[in-house]
């Protein structure tokens, strides 16, 4: 494909965004509304104009999708697009730290991930006993309030109202902690995932050079998913944008991510942020028809905030979403499981046309439930990642102490993995281990250990003289600790193997050790980009957070009942209440040709309320639906399979009569 073909297939509106010459551009694009398409076509049109294919930066929220876009901008261009970059924000940040270690004062550091702070704060926090009342928060939560302080830039005190109100009266101990965090990743130079950000952005913040740096190798900034940065991503941006031409497209009604720190002002205001900028919109929808869209439009009209858009479907009509209504959960589970189960065996649909959308892993284990009892094949998507499973994350705790034996927290996972190790073990053992001039100091107090078993360590001097070799490492650290885990997890290790042969092909890519280690830190892949590649006619069962980005011909959205949204937890905060109804819109928008919601009828009596500023905050959002956006049914049996269905399902199972007779 050409550039001419590229842009011959733009609509008007994509077309004008895409070949603008104004410094900066917002490109508001509705669901549906081809905004992946809309940046390919802008990065080949700079790099047509003549821009420098390596003077384009592009900053996305996933790996997939920075690869996707590089390699949609090759096909078009061919060699002209060599060079181009697409990163995460993350990745971007790092690119710039170990290339100019000394603007921020680094020399050496190693990345640590969440596993590794939740650890950390485990340590520091301690026990609870009566020095330590156990009213304080756990690690866990110890380490999402860190995280959201730095992301949102706001003190302790304010993240603690927001995140745990409960915990207000312990704010000078919990200070005390982070403290002492803070102090441990200086001196060990540990930096995490949020410092990586936080350094650059405090650097350019403060150094002009540093900004004349990057506006050196970097004209032109493209950021996707706008609608999901934070206010420490702006705090990267904001300096550049008097060097740098900034385009940045995303979507405010689908801005889900607040419970991370993500900024809807940051889309929302963005004039106001950037007075020069000229703001584009995308209206046209590919993906719906426009009974799905009316629906949509409606939910997002129905707020006091102004989203400003109205999408159109570029398919034209369909058929009108559909509302059906349980006595309770159960009944509604039945339910989807038999009906996607006689659109596939009596309308002759494939199990990969449907996909059923819930809050939360929790909320979809009546579905697996039901959906197992009916024999229907599925796979749940919820955003686990693949580095982040406990046993990639051992397989990978072997990997860090080879590369850098000074990682304590790394030889903490690694050692408790074996028999009879316990933390108080481990940690002593570690302390001794960091002291170590060298690696065969190291094998020597392991072998006086005498907990690992020797031919383990044998494997771990191999690994040691491989180093460099990441996939021989890789295969020889799966080989040392195999037997261990196969005992650990004797549950669901043939499943858990598998992933090992994932991490393989990973690791294939690169070609030193703590290159690989530190770039799938950064952006763990998730379990589900692997999946969702497979070409299983399975139907999809997946979180709407996860569902993002995703189509589907038959859309179940499940249990839209009062109480969820917006979700209790929520209701009273007009912010949180709103977000809520855009993960709503998120879900709604994902429907290709028809769009199936189901509740249960719980007679809940909420009253919409009104906030200071005298802006009405919702109790629910589908109270006032008309039977002109969606039919309604409501089911007072439980549903049983057709026999129709049986009988076709009964002639596609082979019975097994007998024995091999070869």
């Amino acid at each position: 494909m050409s550039l001419a073909q590229l842009i011959d297939e733009l609509n008007p509106q994509q077309k004008q965004a895409a070949t603008t010459e104004t410094k900066h551009s917002l490109v508001l694009a509705g669901a549906g509304c081809g905004k992946t398409k809309t940046i390919v076509a802008r990065a080949a049109y700079l790099i047509d104009q003549g821009v420098p294919a390596n003077q384009i930066q592009i900053l996305t929220f996933t790996r997939r999708s920075a690869s996707e876009i590089v390699a949609r901008v090759e096909l078009a261009l061919g060699e002209q697009a060599k060079g181009l970059r697409a990163s995460t924000f993350h990745t971007f940040c790092m690119y710039l730290l170990r290339r100019i270690p000394q603007a921020f004062g680094l020399e050496q550091f190693t990345i640590i991930d969440r596993d590794d702070q939740i650890m950390m704060f485990r340590l520091i926090r301690g026990k609870d006993d009566k020095n330590n009342p156990n009213q304080l928060p756990k690690p866990k939560e110890l380490c999402d309030l860190y995280s959201f302080a730095r992301n949102t830039r706001q003190k302790l005190s304010v993240a603690l109202e927001k995140q745990h109100p409960e915990h207000i009266v312990f704010k000078d101990q919990i200070a005390a902690i982070m403290q002492e965090y803070e102090a441990r990743k200086r001196a060990r130079s540990f930096l995490d995932y949020d410092d990586i950000l936080a350094i650059v952005a405090s650097a350019l913040e403060q150094s002009e050079g540093l900004v004349d740096y990057v506006s050196s190798i970097c004209q032109h900034m493209l950021v996707d998913e706008m609608q999901d940065t934070n206010p420490l991503q702006w705090a990267l941006l904001e300096p550049l944008k008097d060097k740098v031409s900034l385009f940045c497209v995303g979507d405010d009604a689908q801005s889900i991510y607040g419970f991370r720190g993500a900024d809807f002002e940051n889309i929302h205001h963005f004039k106001e942020r950037v007075p020069d900028a000229q703001i584009f919109k995308l209206e046209q929808n590919y993906r719906s028809t426009q009974e799905i869209l009316d629906l949509s439009n409606w939910l997002l009209d129905q707020s006091e905030i102004k989203y400003d858009k109205r999408l159109d479907a570029h398919r034209g009509e369909g058929v009108k979403p559909k509302m059906h209504i349980f006595p309770n959960e159960f009944d509604e589970a039945k339910w989807i499981a038999i009906d996607i189960k006689e659109r596939h065996y009596l309308a002759g649909n494939a199990w990969r046309d449907h996909m059923v959308l819930v809050r939360s892993s929790f909320a979809a284990r009546h579905i697996e439930a039901a959906c197992i009892q009916a024999n229907v094949p599925y796979r749940f998507i919820g955003g686990m990642k693949l580095l982040e499973t406990a046993h990639v994350k051992d397989l990978l705790s072997l990997l860090r102490v080879i590369a850098n034996p000074l990682d304590d927290i790394a030889w903490m996972r690694f050692l408790t993995l074996w028999n009879g190790v316990g933390d108080v073990g481990a940690s002593r053992l570690a302390q001794q281990l960091l002291q170590q001039a060298d690696m065969d100091g190291i094998f020597e107090k392991l072998e006086k250990f005498a907990r690992i078993p020797a031919q383990t360590l044998l494997i771990m001097k191999q690994m040691n003289v491989l180093r460099h070799e990441v996939k021989e490492s890789v295969s020889l650290g799966i080989q040392a600790i195999e037997t261990q885990l196969a005992e650990n997890y004797k549950k669901d290790w043939n499943r858990r193997q598998g992933d090992f042969e994932l991490v393989k092909q990973l690791a294939s890519k690169h070609s030193q050790l703590s290159e690989f280690l530190e770039e799938y830190v950064l952006d763990p892949v998730s379990i589900s980009e692997i999946e969702r590649q497979s070409e299983d006619d399975v139907v999809t069962l997946i979180t709407i957070h996860s569902a993002k980005g995703t189509e589907q011909k038959i859309c179940y959205v499940a249990n839209v009942t009062a109480g969820q949204y917006p979700h209790a937890r929520a209701q009273g905060s007009f912010d949180d209440v709103e977000e809520e109804r855009r993960v709503l819109y998120v879900a709604l928008t994902r429907a290709q040709n028809e769009l199936i919601l189901t509740k249960q009828n719980l007679s809940l009596w909420a009253r919409d309320q009104v906030d200071e500023q005298g802006r009405k905050v919702e109790s629910y959002f589908l109270n006032d639906l008309t039977r002109n956006l969606c039919t309604m049914e409501t089911h007072h049996k439980t549903r049983q399979q057709t026999v129709k269905s049986a009988l076709i399902e009964r002639q596609s199972i082979n019975l097994d009569f007998g024995i091999n007779l070869d």
